[in-house]
């Protein structure tokens, strides 16, 4: 069982509490909306979106996190500046948890977040992401706007195993956060591909031992683009994202980001018996806090 030597920091971020020992928060599960080929986004350069089928999923994704007693935040793509406000606009309508504010580059999420500032909603939205890349022009423009809540991401050509990951996050991406003003942030560790997951595995325990801040990782992209496993059908595909995700969990894990909301009811109910049975332990054998917002006063 987990048990972290470093004292483990907790953000709070609108509703949601990221961060902490194994179990004494729920893992912040992330369902993404508006993505390419998502069948609720109609028309990508204005943000035209089917509304109904958004709120839908929205609805269907809120009472499957309050049934277990897990934590959400949206994720929101978008491919244009505009176009990623407006998608922002109606799912903060729709929901009370926060936003990552998604969009391929800076110059999509930076002008949104200048957007959503203008419509009151900076303090929920999370720019998605701060890379080693990012200009110190932007990080000033940031500052301007007063974004308190990034993503960072340890990507980049030269970081590839855990060791070099923490390298890049210590020197390089909380240094330009610091500049930029921003106070709370999360790791992403960056997954590459399927099997490498290992290595976001090792990279997050290594965050959280060395630096005691909430991090996570996005095994999405991979797991739903795995063909093997789709000859096998829908079952056993599901089986095997929610085996994955839980993977994810017992890395210690803050926040998953797990794909398309509409997953999950596949995912959800194995993250929240992952996230019970270490509140249990942590409660009862550790003898430590857990927080109310735990599963383990919902599932069993």
């Amino acid at each position: 069982m987990l048990e972290f030597e470093k004292e483990q920091k907790t953000i709070t971020i609108g509703s949601v509490q990221v961060g902490g020992q194994p179990g004494e928060n729920p893992i912040v599960l992330i369902g993404s909306v508006f993505y390419a080929n998502h069948e609720a986004l109609l028309n990508e350069k204005t943000g035209e979106i089917n509304k109904h089928l958004a709120e839908q999923e929205l609805n269907d994704f809120i009472t499957i996190i309050d049934d277990t007693g897990m934590q959400a935040i949206i994720d929101i793509v978008g491919a244009y500046p505009e176009a990623l406000i407006k998608e922002c606009e109606f799912v903060a309508d729709m929901v009370d948890c926060p936003f990552l504010v998604d969009g391929l580059n800076d110059d999509i999420r930076i002008p949104a977040m200048e957007g959503l500032k203008e419509k009151g909603l900076l303090n929920r939205a999370i720019l998605n992401s701060l890379e080693e890349s990012i200009t110190t022009e932007n990080l000033n423009r940031l500052k301007e706007i007063g974004v308190k809540n990034a993503i960072l991401l340890t990507f980049g050509s030269k970081y590839i195993y855990p060791k070099q990951k923490l390298d890049l996050l210590i020197n390089v991406l909380i240094p330009k956060a610091e500049q930029a003003g921003i106070e709370n942030y999360l790791v992403d560790t960056a997954v590459l591909d399927l099997p490498s997951i290992s290595i976001n595995f090792e990279t997050a325990r290594l965050v959280k031992q060395e630096l005691g801040i909430p991090v996570g990782f996005a095994p999405a992209n991979v797991i739903y683009a795995w063909e093997f496993i789709k000859k096998y059908g829908d079952i056993s595909r599901c089986g095997a994202i929610a085996s994955l995700m839980t993977y994810c969990a017992d890395a210690g894990s803050d926040f998953i980001l797990f794909g398309p909301i509409k997953f999950a009811k596949c995912v959800i109910p194995a993250l929240s018996l992952i996230c019970g049975i270490n509140s249990y332990y942590r409660k009862r054998i550790l003898r430590k806090k857990i927080s109310d917002l735990t599963p383990f006063k919902k599932i069993f």
